[in-house]
């Protein structure tokens, strides 16, 4: 049996331990491929959770109500940006009950009941499998080298590229990949991305 949790609001004083937590999680997953240096602020109203143990962030969630980026879903949605509990907390449930709290206020303050989670990583979508997600949608993400004729169109701007991230259906991907050099390395290799449509 884990320890108590304590859940609540993200505060900004919080901020230096939320991203210490966040890179962290990072190290575990392939879900984000860069660092990030301060706490994103999204455009919406958002729900930003943290789970405490003994006065330490361990866990956290962050869902923005009808986010912008995706246009998959006709209804009303919280979007989930950033989530992940420490390495030394899981398997004691802390992750479902952030997620659990999420729901109660997204249904109270908002009248939704329906988030939508997208990864690139493997052991995430397994999880998000097992708690009765639903896949709504798929597609690649990679990063790739420009061509030269690439490069000397970017260079008209003023632009100098070394390398590209992108996205494409699935469906696109063998004639993307016959086309350009994709890049291999370990953080940045191509990963099927899925989303998942979550109702409890």
């Amino acid at each position: 049996m884990g320890e108590k949790i304590i859940i609540r609001n993200y505060k900004k004083e919080d901020e230096l331990e939320w991203l210490d937590l966040h890179a962290s999680l990072m190290v575990d997953s392939y879900a984000w491929w860069t660092v990030i240096h301060q706490k994103p602020e999204y455009k919406n109203e958002s729900i930003d959770l943290v789970g405490v143990i003994n006065d330490k962030i361990i866990a956290l969630l962050t869902i923005e109500i009808n986010a912008d980026i995706i246009d998959l879903i006709e209804d009303d949605y919280g979007f989930a940006w950033e989530y992940g509990v420490h390495r030394d907390y899981r398997a004691h449930g802390y992750g479902k009950k952030l997620i659990k709290r999420a729901h109660k206020i997204m249904k109270e303050s908002y009248g939704i009941n329906k988030s939508i989670w997208f990864s690139q990583d493997k052991k995430a979508q397994k999880y998000y499998e097992s708690l009765g997600m639903k896949e709504i949608e798929r597609h690649w993400q990679f990063s790739f080298l420009p061509t030269e004729k690439q490069k000397k169109e970017f260079e008209k701007d003023g632009l100098s590229s070394l390398e590209i991230r992108a996205s494409s259906k699935v469906d696109d991907f063998k004639k993307i990949k016959d086309k350009y050099k994709l890049i291999e390395d370990d953080a940045l290799k191509a990963r099927i991305c899925i989303g998942y449509e979550y109702i409890p």
